[in-house]
């Protein structure tokens, strides 16, 4: 059955494993070029229609967690029907053996973890077992499999109901034929955590499943020999009784929750103000103007000339701007070549460890930023960033200090409440923005992390150039295209009123935006990273033969957006990431009329990017 294809696009290698309802093998996904593991149900499984992959690949959409197995998609072949999961080198826990209780509560609070996020999303996993549990080499463990999982308001008529886990690991409400419920997986859990301890299930070791079930429904249970300092928690999760049982996010509590960052987290959607809405926001600053910057207006360099006017210093008509793959010799200034100056030298990680938690994250967005993610308690966590940004005469309302030499002012931005600002403006004009803004929960002191970015960005900049990258931008990379030539007059007439030769550009020419002078309409085309895109982020689509979604609303309301998958990378921590092309439409039009303007001059830009 190898060497394959799927749905005119997966490879199909070799097998990785089955199930009772399925089996896995390993592919290749000729478009996105990547690793994935495809699903399908066995032959004399009930699912002719692929009805229970569907719901399958519905319910894992929801979720977006470091330690459960991503779902991309779900595609037809023929009869046959294939769900397209995250392919993770691994084994399952079923196949480590006894392990020691420092391993068990090292994958206990990842699992945990992400049964957390699981329940938060409204699902009950409801088959919560050993071999469910995939733990690669370096200790990571991810949860996996949810066919007969359902969201909580689901009609029990949605899932088989003969269907309701391994006997080895039910609930004793469960075995007695009640409803799974959060109480339910937890015990789950728990029984996994002690088969991975003691090498069989909390029921014994009897091998018929009947006589298992029978003791499930009984609640007989036998003592934990060897769990050390984990008995006491363990022992609550397999509590009889479903109230006297610790939540997930308790699990995760009582296990330390240090622990699960053995994986890095998944990255939240960044927040993000397109080129031509940020010309909006410009105005309003401009209304709120205290005094100007500079006594008397620096002249730009020729690059940044170049930059404002969306145009290249040379470039052959109708062709991307490609910079050279080199770091190439510095601009006069602090800040110099785009390109090669490194955002995240303006950020000290460990002035950030104080509030929580801190995950470094150069490749949060587009090129011209760096992030740190500070997780805090709970559900708290910040996104804290230094952007670069092109230079304004104006400086919004806040207290300012002035400086001499490289730096000339930084402005202290009132914060408001879930996010705080602060603006250094250089002397080539050129300003870095740092912010400090909740993406979930509350509380957390934004200012104080903010100010901790700030104050290392003030002596960097003092004492000399921003630093180089380490590492150069590959060759491949979007970061040597200019966003402003993959859009043209002739694109641009779908737009009446737009003003295609005059766009608003960004530091590197990385976004470029356009507005119409005769109606609402606003077209921003912009670059980003992230992690490996599912339907979750948009309906699937083609676009120039390249995998793209189509999204309402991606960059707010009244708009619609394309993003196109320009090329797939591998991380320095070893993870999955995209770079993307993003065609944003916005305005009052309906939303049928804005994502068709976006699909239609998103299929204009991708014949001009180059191949990856």
């Amino acid at each position: 059955m190898s060497d394959r294809l799927i749905g005119g696009r997966y490879l199909l290698g070799e097998p990785l494993g089955s199930g009772g309802m399925g089996s896995v093998w390993r592919a290749h996904d000729q478009q996105l070029d990547r690793t994935v593991a495809l699903k399908r149900a066995h032959p004399g499984v009930d699912d002719p229609d692929g009805r229970r992959l569907r719901r399958e690949a519905q319910t894992g959409a929801r979720l977006h967690d470091p330690h459960v197995v991503t779902i991309f998609d779900v595609v037809s072949d023929g009869d046959e029907h294939w769900l397209v999961l995250e392919y993770l080198p691994s084994r399952g826990l079923d196949e480590l053996g006894r392990l020691p209780v420092d391993q068990v509560a090292k994958i206990g609070v990842q699992i945990a973890s992400a049964l957390q996020a699981v329940h938060a999303a409204g699902i009950i996993h409801r088959d919560l077992k050993p071999a469910n549990i995939l733990v690669t080499s370096d200790g990571t463990a991810k949860l996996a499999d949810f066919g007969i999982s359902r969201r909580m308001w689901a009609e029990a008529t949605l899932t088989d109901g003969a269907t309701v886990g391994t006997p080895a690991n039910l609930a004793p409400e469960v075995a007695n034929g009640n409803e799974p419920t959060t109480a339910s997986d937890v015990f789950s859990l728990g029984a996994v955590l002690y088969s991975a301890l003691e090498g069989h299930s909390p029921f014994g070791d009897d091998p018929n499943p009947l006589a298992v079930l029978r003791r499930a429904a009984r609640g007989e249970l036998e003592p934990l020999q060897r769990g050390g300092e984990l008995t006491p928690l363990i022992t609550r999760m397999l509590a009889i009784d479903p109230q006297d049982r610790p939540s997930a996010a308790e699990v995760v509590e009582e296990l330390g929750g240090g622990a699960a960052a053995a994986a890095p987290p998944h990255r939240p959607r960044r927040w993000v103000i397109p080129a031509a809405a940020a010309a909006v926001v410009v105005a309003v600053v401009v209304a709120l103007v205290l005094s100007h910057v500079f006594s008397g207006p620096a002249e730009p360099t020729a690059e940044q000339s170049a930059q404002q006017s969306g145009r290249p210093s040379e470039q052959q008509p109708g062709q991307p701007s490609v910079q050279p793959s080199t770091p190439t010799t510095p601009a006069a200034g602090p800040v110099g070549d785009p390109l090669t100056v490194d955002p995240c030298a303006l950020i000290d990680e460990k002035s950030l460890s104080r509030f929580g938690q801190t995950t470094l994250d150069p490749a949060y967005g587009n090129f011209d930023r760096c992030d740190v993610v500070v997780t805090g308690k709970g559900d708290q966590e910040v996104d804290v960033r230094a952007e670069l940004n092109l230079p304004y005469t104006d400086s919004p309302r806040g207290a300012v200090q002035k400086f001499t030499g490289n730096l000339r002012t930084v402005t202290r931005v009132q914060s408001g409440g879930d996010d705080c600002e602060r603006v250094l403006v250089l002397s080539d004009r050129t300003q870095i923005q740092v912010e400090a803004r909740h993406t979930e929960g509350s509380g957390m002191d934004v200012c104080a992390m903010a100010e901790a970015v700030t104050q290392k960005a003030i002596s960097v900049v003092q004492a000399g150039p921003v630093p180089r990258r380490v590492e150069p931008l590959p060759a491949t990379s979007l970061a040597h295209v200019n966003a402003c030539t993959l859009l043209d007059n002739k694109a641009l007439e779908l737009i009446p009123g737009v003003d295609a030769t005059h766009p608003d550009t960004s530091f590197g020419n990385w976004s470029c935006g356009w507005e119409s002078t005769a109606s609402d309409l606003s077209v921003d085309l912009y670059f980003d990273r992230n992690q490996p895109l599912d339907a979750s982020d948009g309906q699937p689509i083609t676009v120039g033969g390249r995998s793209a979604f189509l999204s309402n609303e991606n960059d707010g309301p009244k708009t619609c957006a394309v993003v196109i998958v320009y090329r797939t990378y591998v991380e320095s921590n070893g993870q999955d990431a995209v770079e993307l092309v993003t065609m944003s439409v916005g305005g009052s039009a309906k939303p049928a009329t804005l994502c068709g303007l976006a699909t239609k001059l998103a299929q204009s830009a991708v014949v001009k990017l180059p191949r990856a």
